[in-house]
C-alpha cells in the first residue's frame, strides 16, 4: 500500500476539512488583481478532493470505510464511506466543479467575488462532510454549516429583495434544523444510538414515539428538499440568487435533504440483511407505514410543483417549481423503497438515479436561463422569442436538457423515470391497490412536465425575436464549456443508461437489505429499451402536447392561484409572526410591569431612607 492510499484510507475526512478551511482562509488574502489565482485554487481544490474520494472505489466496493476520531466533542465523531454516499459525494464534487467553471463568467461580472468563493468553499466542505458523516451528530453539524454558508451564497447580491428572500431561506433552514435535532435527541433517548444503522428491532417495540421521530426527520429534511408544503422558500430565493447558485442548489444541495430522508426511511427504520432474509413482517411494519406517508408526500410534491410551474412566466421561478416537482419523484421513490421493504430495491435505485439525472439537466437549464438573462436582461419568457438564431448553442443544449427532464427515450431522464414508474407500479401490485391512483398521477405529472417545457422552449427560442434583441451578440465561452459538459452527459447517460446501473447503483442496492434475487431478476441487466416503456412515454408526450395547445388557446398559463392556496401565508408567516411577537408580548405583559414595579419599590425605599437620614440628622 503506497503513501497516497494510506492517507486516503486513514485521513481522507481530515484532508478535505483541513485543506478546505485553509482554502477559505487564503481566499480573502488574495487581492483582486490576482482574482484568476483565486478561481484556479478553488476549482483545483474541489477537483483534487473529488479525485481522492474517487480513489476509494476499490475499498468501498468491498466494504464501507470508517474513519473514527474518538476525542472530538468528548463523544467522538466518525465518518463513513459506503456505496450510497460515495455516489453522491462524487456527484457533488462534479456539480461544484461545473458550477465553478460557469461562475468564472457569471460571478466575474458581479461584486463581492471574494465572499462568493469563500462561502462556495465552505459550502462544498459542509456538503461533503454531511454526506460522509457516519453519525447523526456529525451529520447535523455539517448540515447546519451547509445551510448557513449557502445562505451567504443565496444573498450574494445583498439587495433588499435578496435579503428578504434570504430571511425566508434561513428561517426555514433553522426550523428544519431544529426538527432534525429534536429527532436526533429522541432517537438517542430511546435507542442509545447516534449512528446511521438499522434500528427496526428496537423501534418495533416502541409505540407512537417511533412515528414522531420519523416525522421530525422527514419534516426537517423535507424542508431542505423543497417538499410540499414547505416548498415556498425555493422559488423565492431562486428568483433573487445568482444563477450559479441556482444551478448548485438544484444540482446537489436539495439532494442532501432527500439523502437524509433516504437514510432515515430505508436505513434507520429498515432491518439488516440477516433479519430481512427471515421476512419478519413486524420488523418491517414501521418502515411500511412511514413509506405510505412518504409516497403520498412525494406525489403531492410532484403535482403541486408542476402545476405551479405551468402558471409561472418568470424563467427562474418556473425552473424552481420544476425542482420541487422533480424532487417529488425522488421522494416518492424513497417512499416506495420504505413501503415495499425487502422488495423495495426499485424505489431505492430509482430515487438515487433520478437525483443524479435531475441534478444534471436542471443545473443545465438554470445555466441556459443565466445566459439568456445575461444577454437580454429579461426573465419573463413571454417577452422573449426567436433566440435560437441569436444563441444557437444555448438553444441546442436547452433542447437537450428539456428532452432530459421530460423523459424522452435516449436522454437521461427516461432511465430514472422508467425505474420510478416501475417502482410505483410494484407498490400497488405488491401492496395496496390505492397506489394505482398514485401511478396515474405520476403519468399526469410527466405530461405536465412535457407541456411546461414546450412552453419554456417555445416562448424563449421560437417565435418572433423582439426588435430590442435583434442586435445582441452573445459571448459566453466559459459558460458554454460548463453547459456543453452537462449536455453531453444528458445524452451519454441516456444512450448508455446501464453504465451507471452496473458500476454504481446495482452494487449500492445489493449492499443494503434488499432481496438479492429480486435485484438480480428485475434490476441487474434491466432492459430500458422495451416497447412498453417507450410507448408509455409516447402517450405522455401526446397528453403534454394536448395540454399545451389547449393552454395556449385559452390563455390558461396566465392564470393565478387563489390566495388561500398560498402555503407561505398559512405556514411560514404565522410561525414567524409568533416567533417575532412572542418576545414583544413577554416584554409588554411581564417585563415592563416588573420593571415599573421595581422602579416604584426603589422610589419608596429611597424615600424611606432619605426620611430616616433627615430624621436622624444625617
Amino acid at each position: 500500500m503506497d503513501l497516497l492510499q494510506m492517507a486516503i484510507l486513514f485521513w481522507l475526512p481530515s484532508i478535505v476539512i483541513f485543506f478546505g478551511l485553509l482554502e477559505a482562509l487564503i481566499i480573502p488574502i488574495i487581492s483582486d488583481n490576482h482574482s484568476k489565482v483565486r478561481r484556479i485554487t478553488v476549482n483545483g481544490f474541489i477537483f483534487l478532493t473529488t479525485l481522492l474520494i474517487m480513489l476509494t472505489y476499490k475499498q468501498v466496493i468491498e466494504e464501507p470505510i470508517v474513519y473514527e476520531f474518538g476525542r472530538v466533542f468528548g463523544m467522538g465523531v466518525f465518518f463513513k464511506i459506503d456505496l450510497l454516499n460515495y455516489i453522491l459525494m462524487i456527484f457533488a464534487g462534479f456539480i461544484y466543479m461545473i458550477t465553478g467553471i460557469y461562475s468564472l463568467e457569471d460571478i466575474k461580472q458581479k461584486e463581492r467575488e471574494r465572499s462568493f468563493y469563500f462561502f462556495f468553499v465552505i459550502t462544498y466542505v459542509a456538503t461533503i462532510g454531511t454526506l460522509m458523516a457516519g453519525d447523526l451528530l456529525s451529520f447535523f453539524l455539517f448540515f447546519e454549516i451547509m445551510t448557513f454558508s449557502s445562505y451567504g451564497l443565496m444573498v450574494h447580491y445583498r439587495v433588499e429583495e435578496a435579503l428578504e428572500a434570504g430571511n425566508v431561506y434561513i428561517y426555514m433552514g433553522i426550523i428544519g434544523g431544529l426538527s432534525i435535532l429534536s429527532g436526533i435527541v429522541l432517537l438517542a433517548a430511546y435507542t442509545q444510538s447516534y449512528e446511521w444503522i438499522t434500528l427496526a428491532d428496537k423501534f418495533s417495540q416502541l409505540g407512537l414515539i417511533k412515528y414522531i421521530i420519523g416525522g421530525l426527520f422527514i419534516f426537517g429534511f423535507g424542508v431542505k428538499a423543497g417538499m410540499v408544503p414547505f416548498h415556498f422558500w425555493l422559488p423565492q430565493i431562486y428568483k433573487e440568487a445568482p444563477i450559479t447558485i441556482n444551478a448548485l442548489s438544484s444540482g446537489i444541495l436539495t439532494k442532501v435533504g432527500a439523502y437524509g430522508i433516504l437514510r432515515v426511511a430505508t436505513i434507520i427504520f429498515s432491518v439488516d440483511s440477516v433479519e430481512a432474509s427471515t421476512g419478519n413482517i413486524i420488523l418491517w411494519a414501521t418502515s411500511t407505514n412511514i413509506g405510505i406517508a412518504i409516497i403520498w408526500l412525494g406525489i403531492i410534491t410532484m403535482v403541486v410543483g408542476v402545476f405551479l410551474a405551468l402558471l409561472e412566466g418568470n424563467i427562474k421561478k418556473m425552473l424552481a417549481y420544476h425542482s420541487i416537482s422533480q424532487m417529488g419523484y425522488v421522494i416518492m421513490g424513497i417512499g416506495v423503497a420504505a413501503y415495499l421493504g425487502y422488495k423495495g430495491a426499485m424505489g431505492f435505485t430509482g430515487s438515487i438515479y433520478h437525483m443524479i439525472n435531475h441534478g444534471i439537466f436542471k443545473a443545465l437549464l438554470f445555466m441556459v436561463a443565466g445566459v439568456v438573462y445575461l444577454n437580454t436582461k429579461e426573465l419573463d419568457m413571454y417577452r422573449l422569442g426567436g433566440l435560437w438564431k441569436k444563441m444557437p448553442f444555448a438553444a441546442l443544449v436547452a433542447l437537450i436538457a428539456a428532452l432530459g427532464i421530460t423523459g424522452m427515450p435516449g436522454f437521461n431522464g427516461f432511465a430514472s423515470k422508467s425505474i420510478l414508474h416501475h417502482g410505483i407500479i410494484e407498490a400497488y401490485e405488491y401492496g395496496h391497490p390505492s397506489f394505482k391512483y398514485a401511478e396515474l398521477l405520476f403519468k399526469l405529472v410527466s405530461a405536465g412536465t412535457v407541456c411546461s417545457f414546450l412552453k419554456f422552449y417555445g416562448f424563449i427560442f421560437f417565435g418572433k425575436c423582439p426588435e430590442k434583441y435583434e442586435d445582441i451578440k452573445p459571448k459566453y465561452s466559459k459558460m458554454a464549456i460548463a453547459m456543453g459538459i452537462l449536455a453531453a452527459l444528458v445524452v451519454l447517460i441516456g444512450l448508455r443508461p446501464s453504465w451507471l446501473m452496473d458500476r454504481l447503483l446495482v452494487p449500492a442496492v445489493l449492499s443494503f437489505s434488499y432481496d438479492p434475487k429480486f435485484v438480480g431478476k428485475y434490476i441487474v441487466g434491466m432492459n430500458f429499451w422495451n416497447m412498453k416503456d417507450i410507448w408509455g412515454m409516447v402517450l405522455v408526450y401526446g397528453i403534454g402536447i394536448t395540454i399545451f395547445i389547449v393552454g395556449v388557446k385559452y390563455h390558461l398559463f396566465h392564470k393565478h392561484l387563489p390566495s388561500w392556496l398560498n402555503a407561505e401565508k398559512f405556514i411560514y408567516r404565522p410561525v414567524t409572526k409568533v416567533c417575532e411577537d412572542f418576545p414583544n408580548v413577554c416584554v409588554q405583559r411581564y417585563e415592563k410591569p416588573m420593571i415599573l414595579g421595581d422602579v416604584f419599590i426603589y422610589a419608596i425605599l429611597l424615600t424611606i431612607i432619605l426620611g430616616v437620614l433627615i430624621a436622624t440628622g444625617f
